[in-house]
C-alpha cells in the first residue's frame, strides 16, 4: 500500500476532529464540552486561548449570552477566543457557530426538523478543523478563532420573538424568530474580529 504524502497528515486531522465533534451526541457535546475541545486544541499546538462564559458575555457577546442564557446550569453559553502563529504575520480570523443542540427556542422546531440539530454545532466544528490544518501544518499565519457557544434552549428566561436585542456593536436587532439564532450566535463576535482588520475572515 502507497503510504500518503505527509502534507496530507494535517488535512486528516482536522477533517477527523470536525467529524468527530459533530457525530458527538448532545448531551456529550455541550458548550462547555466544546469550549474543552477547543482548549485542547490549543494547548496541542501552544495557542493561547481565553473563556468568557455565562453572564460574563454580556460586556462582549450579548447576543450569544441571550440565546444561550436558558439553557440549564452546566451548559451556559460561552465564547472561546483562540490565537495561535507569529503576530506579525497575516491575520486569519475563522468564526465558528457553536450552537451545541438547537430547539429552536420559543419558535419551537417539530421533531421532524429537531432530530438533527446536534449538528448546528457544525460551523464551529469546521473552524476547529480548519484550525488545526493550519497548526499542523504551521502554516505562516497569525490565526484567531472565536468560538460561539450556546444551546437555543427553553424556559422562563429565553428569549422571545419581539424582542429587541443591543449588540456589542451598539447595534439593536429585533428577534423575528428564535429559530435564525446563528446571526446573533455570532454577530458580535464577527464585529469584534472585524475591528482587528485581518486580511481574511471566514464564519
Amino acid at each position: 500500500q502507497t503510504p500518503l504524502p505527509a502534507a496530507l497528515s494535517p488535512v486528516l486531522a482536522g477533517v477527523e476532529l470536525c467529524r468527530d465533534l459533530i457525530n458527538t451526541a448532545p448531551n456529550a457535546m455541550g458548550p462547555a464540552e466544546l469550549a474543552a475541545a477547543t482548549r485542547a486544541l490549543a494547548a496541542e499546538h501552544g495557542a493561547e486561548v481565553e473563556e468568557v462564559v455565562g453572564d460574563a458575555l454580556l460586556a462582549d457577546y450579548p447576543m450569544c449570552h441571550a440565546v444561550g442564557r436558558a439553557a440549564s446550569v452546566g451548559r451556559e453559553p460561552r465564547v472561546v477566543d483562540l490565537r495561535w502563529g507569529d503576530e506579525s504575520a497575516p491575520k486569519v480570523t475563522l468564526v465558528g457557530k457553536g450552537v451545541c443542540f438547537d430547539t429552536g427556542g420559543l419558535d419551537v422546531k417539530p421533531p421532524s426538523a429537531m432530530g438533527n440539530m446536534k449538528k448546528d454545532m457544525g460551523g464551529a466544528a469546521n473552524a476547529l478543523g480548519l484550525a488545526k490544518m493550519v497548526m499542523a501544518a504551521g502554516v505562516d499565519v497569525r490565526l484567531r478563532v472565536l468560538v460561539c457557544c450556546a444551546e437555543n434552549a427553553i424556559a422562563g428566561n429565553a428569549f422571545r420573538p419581539s424582542d429587541v436585542l443591543t449588540a456589542a456593536s451598539g447595534l439593536t436587532v429585533e428577534v423575528g424568530n428564535t429559530d435564525a439564532e446563528g446571526r446573533l450566535v455570532i454577530g458580535d463576535a464577527l464585529w469584534h474580529a472585524d475591528k482587528e482588520e485581518p486580511e481574511l475572515l471566514l464564519d
